[in-house]
């Protein structure tokens, strides 16, 4: 047995078939890449454009060792083999939809991709579909609302930030959802803004009053099943508690959505009792008749970051624990109730209440309370209304060839979306940041999940390198944005490797020149072939982006023959590689020595024009000033 693995993603195989493919999947999902293998290498059919990563083949000790290490909720465990080998390995270790990993199942030739624990709250549903597309896969789905295509109540809790008040009563509702073809919600006053556009699917219908979940024809012998008479199938969006919704008209058990909105400021004395903090809160929140669970953050005065007792209700709410210096609270504006002894020891006259604002609370529900030694307010965050996307560039790779723009982006962004191996770059310098990252030949799906980020009220940067707009995603995030009108979509420039490329060789871009890209990805190979010899015609200096692939063998040589049609054979060429990244390195020849040149994807061509020289090593083209004839 081996395993291969990189990050959350941790696959094991019994053969060398199996090993062969886990090598293969990796690559395909994570890196896109030229991965090096303690054992072996990649051999299969590599899609084009492959870039490097790093990863190892290891021996297991036992299978049992493999599932206990790596039975982690977040993690997506990979068995190359027979499911029954699979599901005896992970029996043990089952815990609930909630916190179990996803453990997907694909046969050692790779034709059959199956989820089978945590297809939907884990995302094993929509890790296998990725997995099958990229392995040419069929994904084999065996959860109720993917089989019937149908609206899926926990997906959709997921992707919106929404905690699922009863799993039993969520999978009562999918399974009369299945039956009735038929589903309702109702939005409460207040969650308004945390619903977005829709659910998306039109037979779960929005209702716009409470008794429209309750239906006085409905089926007699069904009437008898329900635990209230005529009641519909529904789910409530709310972070109101149920006493607040059943007074509102809702009866008996139901199931609720809650939006994780509600921010919670508190004060108390140095040393107070967590548990009594906690009880204190709980109180204050129903008597509020505000859900506990609605809770997303706890804020207080810096003066208290060390609290233990605060941290302790954190945890308890599953809550954030968040302080802000007594200057910053002060600065908080509106009408706060002051206490003059809370000014004297902390520097802020109303920590709870004001930090509460400090939150991001768009509305106070509940001001300044007091215990015994603690105090206590809350408020409702309403999500952005309007999410933006940041097209960036940044730049060859190295961080100190980033624009300040771009940095500046970067650090403002709630989530960083990019290629895998672009995403890695600046991962180290953005640690605290979200990460949406897809493979090679996912640019598509990467802009989309960017875009509907952003469409929650997310400020999202999506990652390019050099440029955004030179063969960057600048364009398609525009074209597919139409879908997106309420998302602010800008560019950020960054340095294109012509550009950079350029500057390692000398100047070989002085005058008028053309980038032309020898990827036949998305333009056909005559449509290059005809550039290239416009341009040669036009005596313009040329830069050759994506001159080789491992799919792609032999289009540089290509490239030069049909320049050579016009071109003479000693003009001055260069080739730029890896720049601003490890093993940068470049050089000057002639075009015919170019023809027969190694290249690759990590490699920038420059054909220089008639008045292109080759001076001290350098790559330099003239402009036409008197000391240049």
């Amino acid at each position: 047995m081996n395993k291969v693995e990189y990050e959350k993603y941790k696959i094991i195989s019994f053969t060398d078939a199996g090993r062969e493919l886990a090598e293969r999947l990796l690559i395909l999902l994570v890196t896109g890449g030229k991965a090096k293998w303690a054992e072996g290498a990649f051999s299969g059919n590599a899609e084009d454009d492959l870039q490097g990563e790093s990863a190892a083949v290891k021996p297991v000790e036992s299978l049992d060792v493999f599932v206990k290490e790596n039975f982690d909720t977040g993690n997506v465990l990979v068995f190359i083999g027979a499911a029954g080998i699979a599901v005896r390995a992970i029996a043990p270790y089952i815990k609930d939809k909630t916190k179990d990993p996803t453990v997907i199942v694909i046969d050692e030739k790779g034709r059959n991709v199956i989820p089978i624990l945590s297809g939907h709250i884990g995302g094993g549903v929509k890790q296998a579909r990725l997995m099958a597309m990229l392995l040419g896969a069929k994904p084999v789905l065996t959860t109720a609302t993917d089989v019937e295509n149908e609206f899926a109540v926990d997906v959709y809790a997921k992707a919106n930030d929404l905690v699922i008040s009863d799993m039993k009563a969520a999978k009562e509702f999918t399974a009369r959802l299945l039956e009735e073809k038929k589903g309702y919600y109702f939005v409460d006053e207040g969650a308004e803004a945390f619903v977005g556009s829709g659910i998306g699917y039109e037979n779960v219908v929005r209702v716009e009053d409470i008794g429209d979940l309750y239906s006085d024809d409905a089926n007699p012998e069904k009437k008898a099943a329900l635990p209230e008479s005529g009641r519909k199938n529904f789910f409530v969006i709310s972070y109101r508690d149920d006493d607040a919704l059943s007074a509102l008209g809702l009866k008996g058990d139901f199931l609720k959505l809650i939006p994780k909105c509600i921010a919670v400021g508190m004060g108390c004395k140095k040393g107070t009792d967590g548990e009594a903090l906690y009880s204190f809160c709980l109180v204050k929140l129903k008597e509020a008749r505000i859900d506990a669970r609605a809770v997303d953050a706890l804020a207080s005065a810096s003066i208290k970051k060390d609290e233990e007792g605060l941290k302790y209700v954190a945890d308890k709410l599953d809550a954030y624990f968040v302080t802000f210096e007594a200057d910053d609270l002060m600065a908080m504006p509106g009408d706060f109730e002051a206490s003059e002894f809370a000014l004297e020891v902390t520097g802020c006259d109303n920590i709870c209440e004001r930090a509460v604002v400090a939150l991001g609370a768009e509305e106070v529900l509940v001001h300044k309370t007091k215990g015994t030694g603690m105090t206590f307010a809350a408020g409702v965050m309403r999500p952005n209304k309007k999410g933006s996307l940041t097209v960036v560039g940044i730049g060859p790779g190295a961080y100190e060839d980033m624009t300040a723009r771009a940095q500046k982006a970067l650090l403002e962004s709630d989530v960083i979306a990019g290629y895998t191996v672009y995403c890695d770059l600046v991962r180290p310098y953005y640690k605290d940041k979200e990460y949406i990252s897809t493979p090679m030949m996912g640019e598509e799906k990467r802009v989309e999940l960017a875009l509907l980020t952003a469409a929650k009220g997310k400020a999202v940067s999506l990652i390019c390198s050099g440029d955004a707009g030179v063969y960057g995603m600048a364009g398609l995030a525009f074209l597919l944005g139409q879908k997106f009108p309420d998302v602010d979509i800008r560019v950020i420039p960054g340095v294109t490797a012509a550009l950079s490329g350029a500057a390692l060789l000398g100047a070989p871009l002085i005058h008028d020149f053309c980038l032309i890209s020898m990827s036949d990805r998305l333009t056909p190979l005559e449509l290059i072939e005809k550039r290239l010899r416009c341009a040669a015609m036009a005596d313009m200096s040329v830069v050759i982006y994506n001159p080789e692939s491992k799919g792609r063998k032999g289009y540089l040589k290509h490239a030069c023959e049909i320049l050579l049609e016009t071109l003479p054979a000693d003009r001055v060429c260069g080739i730029a590689n890896n720049i601003g990244r490890d093993g940068e390195s470049c050089s000057v020849m002639t075009l015919a020595e170019l023809k027969d040149a190694d290249a690759d994807m990590f490699s920038t061509v420059f054909i220089g024009n008639s008045t292109t020289a080759n001076i001290g090593g350098k790559m330099v083209t003239q402009r036409g000033y008197k000391s240049e004839r």
